[in-house]
């Protein structure tokens, strides 16, 4: 055994009570860094646990704020359905009835269309007829019409008697004159030549400046030659020269006055020109 020096042996207790102290110092220091860092652990555990807590919150907030977006989306697109409908029933029956606008505008239409004939049949008409321009009733229009579509048809007794049921009717009528040309046209078809000279002599005599006055001269002066009156068909076809010189008829009338005899002595003088 080693024997330590006498100062050694009375420093020995005071180096164990200094490595004792040392431990203690060590010790309690080490006991003080594990509460802070046990304080320290919890508090940060704490502070998770409230961070986790407040973004629980958050996410739950935000979870329902998304849910209730999704519930009124879902809304939302259950109402565009529901006015995608409205819609398309509207469209629908904007169509039923845009047709059926369109029929009753046909209707009135056709019914206006008919209502303005019926007006139009029953109103005076403004005709020319023959260069004379005059207002005739519907009635007097079919009367001269079917009487002129009967001599066309060289049915020339129904044709007199149309014009003749025309002049009785409506004595005043603007077809007179033309009636009476015709009528004369009917009877020299029928060979019924005194009566058609009557009927062309209406027309010269009660309406000289008539358009187809000249003509009925030169009829008259045909009627007179086939009754073989040649004396009087000179003085007809002389008087046309004389009254209507510029006329085609009175072209006709110098050209048959070429052809015709020399009138026999003591023949009548030519009658003064009438009108």
């Amino acid at each position: 055994m080693t024997l330590l020096p006498p100062f050694a042996t009375r420093l020995r207790p005071l180096v164990l009570a200094l490595a004792a102290a040392c431990l203690a110092s060590a010790a309690q220091a080490g006991l003080f860094e594990d509460a802070d860092a046990r304080r320290a652990i919890l508090d940060l555990r704490q502070q998770r646990t409230q961070d986790a807590d407040a973004l629980a919150s958050k996410l739950g907030a935000l979870n329902a704020q998304i849910e209730q977006l999704r519930r009124s989306l879902l809304e939302m697109n259950a109402q565009i359905e529901q006015l995608r409908g409205d819609l398309a029933k509207q469209r629908g029956q904007d169509e039923v009835l845009a047709r059926d606008l369109a029929e009753v505008q046909r209707k009135l239409k056709d019914t206006q269309a008919s209502v303005d004939e019926r007006v139009r049949k029953l109103e005076p008409q403004t005709l020319t007829v023959d260069g004379k321009t005059f207002k005739a009733d519907p009635d007097e229009k079919r009367l001269f019409d079917d009487a002129l579509a009967r001599l066309r048809a060289a049915d020339f007794a129904a044709g007199v008697a149309g014009l003749n049921g025309l002049l009785q009717r409506y004595p005043s009528t603007g077809y007179r004159e033309s009636a009476w040309y015709w009528s004369g046209n009917a009877h020299y078809g029928l060979r019924q030549y005194k009566e058609a000279i009557t009927a062309f002599r209406q027309l010269v005599d009660k309406a000289p400046e008539h358009a187809r006055a000249p003509e009925a001269l030169l009829s008259i002066a045909n009627c007179q030659g086939e009754l073989k009156d040649n004396e009087a068909a000179r003085r007809t076809l002389e008087e046309l020269v004389k009254q209507y010189p510029s006329t085609e008829a009175a072209q006709a009338a110098r050209d048959r006055l070429l052809t015709m005899p020399a009138p026999t002595k003591g023949a009548a003088a030519p009658k003064k020109a009438r009108g």
